[in-house]
């Protein structure tokens, strides 16, 4: 940039940046391993980057090795980077936390070595599959529990339990119950439980697109990522919030995790939102709606298009193809919100002076955006996500040679696969728990019972059932990941929305979205705390704004249902209405909770704006039709009327 940016509370380094990660995730803290220990820890990290990085581009060697290199060294390296407590030290590995690591890659080479053993004599198990058996659970539950607290190893313990004690449950759960072996047999002999989908899907595409997303902003691409949008939006009204929404688009949709994010971009953009005027709770909770976001945006989604490409079977690019609509509609709303607490608050944007020049910006930085293109174009050629993330990882080293400041040398390189490897484990840490939870379902038919407990809570109506998932979906989003929670509701809640006529993608993504909430909405939403902290704003005050800035959330998940022609689904002329309809109720949803159309809404405007939101959202042709005609009223009304000022000297656009 041409000037650096002034009064910025930023942390030190990517060291600091991590922390705060962690200590929004629930992550014990890392140990800082140095001498013969770290680097060798180093080392095996990058070792296990690099085999991910040969299976993209070759093909993967087994479903078992594939699936059991990356839970067992995704264990390994837990136990040896986080500690078992707070009183653990943390600058050395006790030889318990040795013990475990050991135990952890033994118990892989067992299942790798014997499992065409074990998968030949099915229902028969032998002494050593039931010890490896019960030590690779336990070492599961650890695992999680190390790194993302307790919350998620009690779900799968719980699982477990009722695995062997579902003769005790209510009729409606209730099932014979299975043994000890039984369970453990299923859950680590075959590839349904620990070494399941779960697994493949985040040995082989997950762990790719987190490595793709490290070695770009290794590169420099985080950096342009802010700088073009802050180049040319910088000077509009509540610029440096308009900044957020952009530049929290385009690094959530690679990176993944909605904290992380915050965490990037936040640094950056709610100092300068803070400088312009915005309250700092304000200021957090845009950042977190945008962040929050990124997750939703094609082409990446944060991997979720991966993952639910795989669980669908439907194809990626079908799924990026209908996602794209929604997620607009989601920034469209957020930067409408934006745009109009501006008018109100009467902001203006930053000075010329403190703007670098956009087409200078885009010149030296247009390179950056050849990895993502090559990744939408690869897939919609139809090679493996795997292959396209590696060719984009190689492009992203190429693209920092471009500036001598940005190259990334051997040293460079090395560092990147080690801090993919490390990036990974917090959700690589989830992986043998939720493929536990997943195989008690299977093996249980929790599965079947689940869909038909939620046809019965919910009485055959659809709307309840999508609230109800949506509950589900935010508590379990308190104490898990949003990606670990659609995964454990997307196995037990999606079959049920199916009975219920939604189609099958559009099943999905209402639990996807779904699954997002619990960043935002109080009284646990850990984006929205991390924000607050860069901010230094109250944290519930800042998730309760947040709550507003993210009413898309709440609202597509019903139009998925509803009106799935916003998905793309039905006949021409349906798909445009309904397009139209619903984003001009997005926009008036945002006219009323702000209180600003052309100018400031009196109450009686107001309550207008908001029943003409509500029938252009509903799914119907005529409250479309009526609220077409009061939208069309409204418009004329407050364009004639724009310049009048009413209840406050308010600076108009």
């Amino acid at each position: 940039m041409e000037k650096d940016f002034k009064n910025q509370q930023v942390p030190a380094s990517d060291q600091d940046m991590e922390k705060l990660i962690d200590q929004y995730e629930g992550n014990a803290e890392k140990r800082n391993l140095k001498g013969p220990v770290g680097k060798m820890i180093s080392l095996i990290a990058a070792l296990f980057t690099l085999f991910y990085l040969y299976q993209g581009a070759v093909g993967v060697i087994s479903p078992e090795s594939n699936r059991g290199v990356y839970v067992g060294i995704t264990a390994f390296l837990c136990f040896l980077l986080f500690p078992a407590s707070k009183k653990s030290p943390g600058g050395r590995i006790t030889v318990l936390d040795a013990v475990l690591a050991i135990a952890a890659v033994t118990t892989t080479a067992y299942f790798i070595i014997m499992y065409p053993q074990m998968a030949n004599r099915i229902g028969f198990v032998t002494t050593a599959d039931l010890v490896m058996g019960v030590i690779a659970i336990v070492l599961a539950l650890e695992t999680v529990r190390r790194v993302t607290g307790n919350i998620l190893a009690i779900i799968a313990a719980v699982f477990l339990l009722y695995g062997y004690f579902g003769n005790y449950f209510p009729e409606m759960l209730a099932h014979k119950g299975f043994s000890i072996s039984r369970i453990s047999s299923f859950t680590f002999s075959s590839l349904y439980g620990l070494y399941g989908s779960v697994a493949a899907i985040f040995a082989s595409f997950v762990f790719l697109f987190i490595t793709f997303g490290t070695f770009l902003e290794a590169s420099g691409a985080g950096k342009f990522f802010i700088d073009f949008p802050y180049s040319f939006l910088g000077r509009t009204r509540g610029g440096p919030a308009k900044v957020a929404v952009l530049a929290s688009g385009f690094m959530g949709s690679i990176n993944g995790s909605a904290t992380a994010n915050v965490v990037t971009t936040g640094t950056f953009t709610i100092p300068l939102m803070k400088k312009v005027g915005y309250k700092p709770h304000m200021a957090g909770a845009i950042e977190t709606v945008a962040s929050t976001g990124g997750m939703l945006m094609p082409p990446i989604m944060g991997a979720g298009a991966f993952v639910m490409s795989e669980f669908t079977g439907i194809p990626y690019w079908d799924i990026v193809k209908v996602c794209f609509i929604p997620a607009m509609l989601y920034y469209f709303y957020l930067y409408l919100m934006v745009d109009f607490q501006a008018l109100n608050l009467g902001l203006n944007g930053l000075d010329k002076s403190e703007l670098p020049n956009p087409m200078e910006i885009l010149k030296k930085g247009w390179h950056y955006i050849l990895p993502i293109a090559v990744i939408v174009y690869m897939l919609i050629a139809g090679y493996s996500p795997p292959m396209a993330a590696v060719i984009a990882i190689v492009l992203s080293v190429g693209a920092s040679w471009v500036h001598k400041e940005t190259r990334m040398y051997p040293k460079d390189i090395y560092n990147a696969l080690v801090k993919s490897a490390v990036t990974s484990l917090t959700v690589g840490a989830t992986v043998g728990s939720i493929g536990i939870i997943i195989g008690v379902v299977y093996l249980t038919g929790l599965g079947l019972k689940f869909s038909d407990i939620l046809l019965s809570l919910s009485g055959g109506f659809l709307f309840l059932a999508i609230i109800l998932i949506a509950i589900s979906s935010y508590v379990l989003g308190m104490g898990i990941t949003a990606t670990t929670s659609y995964v454990i509701l997307a196995v037990l809640a999606a079959p049920a929305l199916q009975e219920l006529g939604v189609p099958l993608l559009a099943s999905h993504l209402i639990i996807f979205w779904a699954s997002l909430i619990a960043n935002v909405n109080p009284p646990v939403c850990l984006a929205a705390f991390a924000a607050a902290a860069i901010a230094k704003a109250e944290p519930m005050k800042t998730g309760w704004t947040s709550l507003i800035f993210a009413q898309p959330l709440y609202i597509m998940p019903l139009c998925f249902a509803y009106a799935p022609a916003i998905l793309l689904i039905g006949e021409t002329a349906v798909i445009v209405q309904t397009v139209i309809s619903i984003t001009l109720g997005i926009y008036f949803a945002a006219c009323f909770f702000q209180r600003w159309m052309f100018r400031k809404l009196i109450l009686i405007e107001r309550l207008v704006v908001g029943v003409v939101a509500g029938l252009l959202l509903l799914p119907s042709d005529f409250t479309d039709y009526i609220g077409f005609g009061l939208a069309i009223a409204l418009f004329i009304l407050q364009f004639i009327t724009r310049k009048k000022i009413v209840g406050s000297s308010v600076k108009t656009a």
